[in-house]
């Protein structure tokens, strides 16, 4: 009897467990698009990773600015505000790890299923990646985006170019995957990006004669986001002004198949994504940091005719952050195995 209770005590443990486990995660929503997704999985069994992308947040800030107005009598001087949100201390070995792991998982995925792996110096004497640079992990870095660190598993080699922002803009008419897998003898490639960000902008419509920032503290794997910073410049200036600048980001597990003859589109293609973020619970409490200055008016009467007002009402909000860095980098690995293998997924077994 005593037997029987101590593995009854254990089962509920084991299933409690579990269940937190299960928790660990919001909601997976999942959506695919593409041409002939169905057929991507089928012909030659060789796949060349030419992308496996993991960008991380550290650092979140944003600006509110209100220019100084005059009309009639009246003058207001501007107001600015701005509020910040950072990340005080991870674990890069334990980032490294987790990105060493999503990768290896991947391949395996394929080699499971026949697949002959391409390799990089294979992919070097292509035309597609003349002229391109070469990188090797493992490699933990900061990018050229505001607050991003990027993070290369072990022994993943993987080509480059410098990004602009004219470039950055054509992305939609790259045909690089499927030119590519034509040098290959109409090989899979595949292209995977994983985005892991904590800060969201809030919205707020009653701000008042004032300036006002609003952010959100929310772990999780995104779906798209833009990595922005302060701008000051306007018009095709500030489009190509590197140091200032808005890059839009996407997490997605994009395969492409052979080229065809007209028109240079791809035979097949899946474009797998979500519908929404993939929230991580667990590592980071959700919270708010805000950053507001009210403009300071005056107005000319007869007892006073001349009315000034000087220098400019500013306000500064920053907030550091100090999670667990074993739990934030597990969360890493549990949300980005959770997109892997659903689309992984989806085109072996198809």
């Amino acid at each position: 009897m005593e037997t029987n209770f101590k593995l009854l005590v254990l089962s509920v443990f084991l299933l409690a467990c579990t269940s937190l486990n299960a928790q660990e995660l919001g909601e997976f929503k999942p959506k695919s698009e593409g041409y002939k997704s169905n057929k991507v999985g089928d012909g030659s069994k060789k796949i060349f990773i030419s992308s496996f992308t993991i960008n991380f947040e550290i650092y979140k800030e944003a600006v509110d600015e209100r220019k100084a107005t005059g009309f009639g009598r009246t003058i207001t001087n501007a107001a600015k505000a701005k509020a910040a949100v950072g990340l005080a201390t991870l674990n890069g070995d334990a980032i490294q790890e987790t990105a060493d792991k999503l990768y290896a998982e991947f391949l395996t995925d394929f080699k499971n299923n026949g697949f002959e792996i391409i390799t990089i110096d294979e992919a070097e004497k292509t035309e597609v990646f003349k002229g391109w640079e070469k990188a090797t992990g493992p490699k933990l870095f900061e990018t050229d985006m505001t607050g991003i660190i990027a993070v290369v598993p072990t022994n993943y080699s993987y080509f480059y170019k410098e990004r602009n922002a004219f470039s950055s803009k054509m992305a939609g008419f790259d045909k690089t995957p499927q030119n590519l897998s034509k040098e290959l003898g109409d090989a899979l490639i595949a292209d995977v990006s994983l985005v892991f960000v904590f800060s969201e902008l809030g919205t707020d419509w009653n701000i008042g004669d004032q300036a006002k920032v609003k952010l959100f503290v929310n772990y999780r794997l995104a779906d798209a986001y833009a990595v922005s910073d302060e701008k000051t410049g306007k018009g095709i200036t500030a489009m190509f002004d590197k140091s200032r600048q808005s890059v839009g980001l996407s997490s997605h597990v994009n395969f492409t198949r052979g080229k065809l003859s007209i028109g240079g589109s791809p035979e097949a293609q899946y474009l797998g994504a979500m519908k929404s973020d993939l929230e991580i619970d667990g590592a980071l409490e959700k919270e708010k940091v805000l950053a507001y200055s009210s403009r300071t008016r005056a107005t000319a009467t007869l007892m006073n005719p001349v009315v000034s007002i000087r220098g400019n009402n500013y306000s500064e909000t920053t907030k550091w952050l100090e999670p667990d860095g074993l739990k934030y980098a597990e969360g890493m690995y549990l949300a980005g195995k959770k997109m892997l293998s659903h689309h992984v997924s989806e085109i072996l077994n198809k």
